[in-house]
């Protein structure tokens, strides 16, 4: 993490519960490329004991803050495997709207193992400030 930082001047972050001190996850903003353009996307993971706390959404809100107000940033993007129900809800109270179906190489639901043309949900956040 600390690579891409020195070389694209941002991506991820560790975060910890601010009151105990207890590892939550990692999250924040890569540079990816996303049909031959360079993108911003935000992302976030946290450990599974820790889901339905709030966590994915906090992390994800600091890093589209953070997207618009230290980068200037005016989209940013995000996706995930379609059947991650959890993910995409997160992107959804983030504010962020479904765009469309976009094809990595990742899970694919009720099968074994990474696909190399599996479906994701591709999400788009408008942080330009006409959009607020």
């Amino acid at each position: 993490m600390g690579e891409r930082w020195r070389i694209d001047g941002v991506h991820k972050w560790i975060a910890h519960d601010r009151v105990t001190g207890e590892l939550v996850g990692r999250g924040g903003m890569s540079r990816t490329e996303l049909d031959g353009e360079p993108r911003l996307e935000v992302g976030w993971a946290v450990r599974t004991p820790l889901w339905g706390r709030g966590y994915a959404t906090e992390i994800g809100a600091e890093a589209l803050r953070f997207a618009a107000d230290v980068l200037g940033a005016t989209e940013v993007v995000a996706f995930t495997e379609v059947h991650n129900r959890r993910s995409r809800a997160v992107m959804e109270r983030l504010g962020m709207r479904y765009d469309r179906e976009i094809r990595l190489p990742g899970l694919v639901a009720g099968w074994p193992g990474v696909h190399p043309d599996a479906p994701f949900a591709l999400y788009v956040a408008d942080l330009s400030r006409d959009s607020v």
